[in-house]
C-alpha cells in the first residue's frame, strides 16, 4: 500500500506557492489547517521525541537527546519567527508498550513526534500518531517496510536510509574482503529481518555461501544461537544485534572464532568498548557520513556531558529537528498537516542550503529550498524515504575496541 499518493505529491508542491504570503509576513499559526494537532502559541513548534533511555538501545539515548537539544537551540537561535519547544520521553524496549505510553502522553502537545529509535517500537505507536494527523519523523528506522507502510496518507518520515542500502553497502564489504562462507545471526524483527534480506541478497550476488540464524530480540542468553551460528565454520560472521552484541562477542571468544571476520551494523556499532572482551580487526558499518562531521560531533559530546560510547544517528536526528521547523516555516503553521505537506518540499529541489538560519531566510525572500543537512543530501520521495544515503565503515584497531573511520560511500536507491 503506497503510503503517499499523486495527490498528496502535489498538495505538498502547492504548499510550497501558498506559503510564500504566509512566510513574507511571518505569521505562523498553530492550526492554520484543518487537521493535525495544533502547537500552542502562533509561532511556537511543540515537537516530542521517544527516544531510548532505557532498554536494549539506551546506548543511543544521550546522543539522540542531545542532537534534538543542539536542533532546538540552533533553531531558536535564529530568530527567524518560529520558536521550538521539545519534550522527549522514554522509548523502553520494542517488546515493551513504553513507547506507546509515550507517544500517547505527548500528541496533545506536538504536531512532530521524532523517533522511535527502533524499527519495531516505530511500528507500534505510527497507527496512534498518524490517526491523530501529527507527523512522525525516525532518525534510525532502516526496516524496508516503512516505505509503504500506512500512515494515514503520509505523517510518516523518516531520515536514516532503509536497510536496502546500508544492506547492499555491508554485503559488497565482505564480498569485497573475499569472505566465502558467511553466516548472518540477526535479530527476529523488523530492524533484523531487513538487514538481513539485504545482506544476504548481496552476498549470494557476489557468490557467497549465506547461512542464517534468528533470534529473539527479548531472549536474555542467545549463546546457544550464536554456537548453532558457527556450525558451518564461517570465515564471515555478521551480527544484527543491538546490546545483545556482548554475548555474541563473548561466546565468539570462547569458541575460537577469529574476529577479522565479524561484521556488525549500525545497531551494534560502539556497544564494545574498553575492558570487554577485544574486536580488534572487526568491521562495522552506519549511515551517514564521517567526513566534515568533527566539530558538529564534539557539539554533541559537550551537550551529553561527556564522552559517548556512540555518536550513531546523532546527525539525522538532527536533521529531523530541523527539518520539522522549515517545513512549519515554510507553511506558514505548526500544526502537523502542514508539516506533513512542506516536509518534501524543503528537502529537494530548490537552492541548497545547510543549516536552518541560512534556510530560513531563503524561505522569508519567498525560495524554494533544498536543506542539506548533517546527515547529507536528504531528498525525500514520495514516500517520506531518503533517495540517497552515506555508508560509512569503521575497523577496530586496538585492543581497548578504538574504532576508526575505514571508508565511507555515497548510495542511491533504485
Amino acid at each position: 500500500m503506497m503510503k503517499k499518493n499523486t495527490e498528496s505529491a502535489m498538495m505538498r508542491r502547492g504548499a510550497q506557492i501558498v506559503a510564500v504570503g504566509a512566510i513574507a509576513a511571518l505569521a505562523l499559526t498553530g492550526c492554520a489547517k484543518s487537521g493535525g494537532t495544533g502547537s500552542g502559541d502562533a509561532g511556537t513548534l511543540n515537537i516530542g521525541a521517544i527516544v531510548p533511555q532505557t532498554g536494549t538501545l539506551s546506548f543511543m539515548g544521550p546522543t539522540l537527546t542531545a542532537a534534538i537539544e543542539l536542533a532546538a537551540e540552533d533553531i531558536n537561535a535564529a530568530d527567524a519567527g518560529i520558536k521550538v519547544n521539545t519534550d522527549i520521553k522514554d522509548e523502553g524496549d520494542s517488546s515493551t508498550d513504553v513507547a506507546l505510553t509515550s507517544a500517547k502522553s505527548l500528541l496533545d502537545s506536538s504536531s512532530v513526534i521524532l523517533g522511535a529509535a527502533s524499527s519495531a517500537a516505530s511500528k507500534n505507536i505510527l497507527p496512534t500518531i498518524s490517526e491523530r494527523q501529527v507527523v512522525e519523523i525516525s532518525a534510525s528506522n532502516t526496516s524496508p517496510d516503512f516505505t509503504s507502510i500506512d500512515d494515514n496518507g503520509g505523517y510518516y518520515w523518516r531520515t536514516a536510509p532503509s536497510d536496502l542500502l546500508q544492506g547492499k553497502s555491508l554485503g559488497k564489504q565482505i564480498v569485497d574482503d573475499g569472505k566465502k562462507n558467511v553466516v548472518i545471526l540477526f535479530q527476529n524483527d523488523p530492524y533484523g529481518q531487513g538487514l538481513r534480506d539485504a545482506v544476504k541478497a548481496e552476498l549470494e550476488a557476489g557468490g557467497v555461501t549465506v547461512t542464517e540464524k534468528g533470534f529473539d530480540p527479548a531472549a536474555k542468553d542467545i549463546s546457544a544461537e550464536v554456537r548453532d551460528a558457527l556450525s558451518t565454520n564461517p570465515d564471515g560472521f555478521v551480527a544484527i544485534s543491538f546490546d545483545q552484541f556482548k554475548g555474541v562477542v563473548n561466546t565468539l571468544n570462547q569458541q575460537g572464532f577469529d574476529f577479522t571476520g565479524l561484521y556488525g551494523t549500525d545497531g551494534n556499532n560502539g556497544i564494545q568498548g574498553k575492558g570487554d572482551t577485544s574486536i580488534k580487526g572487526a568491521t562495522f558499518s552506519q549511515p551517514g557520513p564521517y567526513t566534515g562531521l568533527d566539530e558538529f560531533l564534539d557539539r554533541v559530546k559537550e551537550q551529553a556531558g561527556g564522552s559517548l560510547t556512540s555518536t550513531v544517528y546523532a546527525p539525522e536526528m538532527y536533521d529531523a529537528t530541523v527539518l520539522s521547523a522549515l517545513a512549519a516555516l515554510q507553511g506558514g503553521a505548526t500544526d502537523g498537516t502542514t508539516i506533513k505537506d512542506n516536509l518534501q518540499s524543503v528537502s529537494e529541489g530548490g537552492e541548497k542550503c545547510t543549516d536552518f538560519a541560512a534556510c530560513a531566510a531563503l524561505i522569508k525572500d519567498g525560495k524554494d529550498i533544498d536543506y542539506d543537512g548533517k546527515s547529507g543530501p536528504i531528498d525525500f520521495d514520495d514516500n517520506g524515504d531518503v533517495t540517497k544515503a552515506t555508508i560509512s565503515f569503521y575497523k577496530v584497531v586496538d585492543d581497548d575496541n578504538t574504532t576508526e573511520f575505514l571508508r565511507q560511500e555515497e548510495v542511491e536507491a533504485q
